[in-house]
């Protein structure tokens, strides 16, 4: 039976919210590396925007962005089974997860400074989202949320 998305709206939010962060963070990053970075001293550059590791980091974190913004709008307009819409909601909680944490580390690494993220608590762990998603692929198991 295919039916609309069904309601998950605390995991959609919380896709959401990684999201949200993982783009303001990005944009705090490309800030401060177009406006205040130093090139490496000895790399012969005269701006840090020309580095290519520099740029090669940027093109990753907007790559990731961009999936767990894809994922998201997937889940959010999904239509399927339920078993197929908990893993499609899983897949976009993976990915803006991933997304924030990369950006998180980029930033850190870039300029030198991480913000302080709202805490997690509450959460169902990620490695849970992969393991339902995995042994739904793989083996057709629904996700233990839709058993009765």
């Amino acid at each position: 039976m295919n039916s609309p998305a069904i309601v998950l709206p605390s995991q959609l939010a919380a896709a959401a919210h990684d999201l949200r962060l993982a783009r303001q963070g990005l944009e705090q990053t490309l800030t401060f590396v177009r406006e205040q970075a130093q090139p490496w001293a000895l790399s012969g550059l005269n701006k840090a925007v020309d580095d290519p590791y520099i740029i090669g980091k940027f093109g990753d974190l907007q790559i990731r962005v961009d999936v767990a913004e894809a994922l998201y709008q997937r889940a959010e307009h999904f239509v399927g089974t339920a078993a197929q819409t908990q893993v499609a909601t899983a897949e976009a909680v993976i990915a803006s997860a991933d997304a924030l944490q990369a950006v998180g580390n980029v930033q850190q690494e870039l300029t030198g400074s991480r913000p302080a993220w709202p805490s997690l608590e509450g959460r169902e762990p990620l490695r849970w989202q992969y393991q339902m998603i995995g042994n739904h692929r793989l083996n057709g198991v629904v996700p233990p949320q839709l058993k009765e």
